[in-house]
């Protein structure tokens, strides 16, 4: 009676396991070519000097002030897909409003990175010729590829902004934030702060 039932069914028995076996297959080369993009490491350096010579300035005193932050990271696709990131927003968590013992409110301070700048050439001495050169907003990554890069964050023109930093440098908190080109957001602390003093040794 068994051998008959196998004899009966073997094609349709086989016909399972090797659909099964695809599935397999076709889920394991589905995850391996789905990009998985990851920051690898990073380390943002910090006007620390402001906190120095600008304490006590107004915001009318700081309404034509920049702050410059750098940001080193390597972002390494660990898939044989390609894919893409943003590259990430700048977030600065300070303190903000009246402060209790169990609970502070917070106030983010949010700066894209520069992602294009304007050339110029002089061709006479009446003619200068401008173009914009553009650098992308996004790291953009072959399966395996790994990319390493300095992004320049900059904030002017909301001195309010500027204003709190400074009177907050103490307790300033550091976030990236960024989209894959799936849509999903991520938001990772940045661990490695370094001081622009310690870097430029004053």
């Amino acid at each position: 009676m068994q051998s008959n039932f196998w004899e009966a069914n073997f094609w349709g028995i086989l016909g399972s396991i090797a659909g099964l076996a695809g599935l397999i297959i076709s889920w394991i080369s589905f995850k391996y070519n789905t990009p998985k993009i990851e920051i690898e490491e990073m380390h943002l350096i910090v006007p620390d000097w402001v906190a120095r010579d600008w304490k006590g300035h107004s915001i009318e005193q700081l309404k034509n002030s920049v702050l410059e932050f750098e940001l080193e990271i390597t972002v390494r696709n660990g898939r044989g897909g390609s894919g893409s990131i943003d590259k990430p927003t700048l977030s600065i968590r300070i303190p903000e409003g009246k402060k209790f013992k169990f609970f502070k409110n917070y106030k983010f301070i949010r700066i894209k990175p520069i992602t294009e700048h304007e050339e110029s050439e002089r061709e006479s001495e009446s003619i200068t010729r401008i173009w914009t050169e553009r650098h992308g907003r996004a790291f953009n990554l072959s399966g395996g590829e790994k990319v390493d890069a300095k992004l320049i964050y900059q904030t002017y023109r909301y001195p309010q902004n500027i204003f709190d930093y400074i009177n907050n440098y103490d307790e300033a908190r550091y976030f990236i934030e960024y989209r894959d080109n799936l849509g999903k957001k991520s938001k990772l602390e940045i661990k490695n702060v370094v001081p622009l003093t310690e870097v430029r040794g004053y």
